[in-house]
Parts: C-alpha cells; sequence; structure tokens
C-alpha cells in the first residue's frame, strides 16, 4: 500500500508525481554550478554539496549534477537569517 504524499500545493497524490506549470522567471534564469552556488553563499563547494545532499540546500538533479537557481537560494538565505533578539 502506497501513502499519499503531499504535493507543494497542498493536494494530495497516490504515488504519482505530477509536475505544475513553472514559474516563467525561474526557467529564464540561467542554472548555477556548485562553484557559483559557493561563490555566492561564500562557502566551500563541499558545504554547498552537503546541503545539497541532506536536502537542507534548494536544488536541480540533472542527470549527476547538481544546479542551482539563484532565486532560490536568494530565498533561502532570507529563510535561513537569523534575527537578533
Amino acid at each position: 500500500m502506497t501513502r499519499p504524499s503531499v504535493g507543494v500545493d497542498g493536494t494530495r497524490h497516490n504515488g504519482t508525481v505530477t509536475y505544475g506549470p513553472a514559474e516563467p522567471s525561474a526557467l529564464s534564469e540561467p542554472l548555477l554550478t556548485a562553484d557559483d552556488a559557493a561563490e555566492l553563499l561564500r562557502v566551500r563547494r563541499s558545504t554547498v554539496y552537503e546541503l545539497a545532499r541532506s536536502r537542507r540546500l534548494p536544488h536541480i538533479r540533472v542527470g549527476r549534477r547538481i544546479l542551482f537557481v539563484r532565486s532560490d537560494l536568494a530565498a533561502w538565505i532570507l529563510a535561513n537569517r537569523v534575527m537578533p533578539r
């Protein structure tokens, strides 16, 4: 028996993956490599790979390559900002 999964829009799916229309601005952005993402985030490339591997950093996997969308990284930065008390 497969458990229904919840999509990003909150709908339940029974084991099938459905893809909705992509955000047009995300498709027009060039994809960044791990080196580009590391430079943008000012961390080592190995840190970028570890964050992607542990699913803590949004990424796209194309075959064996791991690529990043700049706007996804910007949103991730804002979501992980630690505010002063």
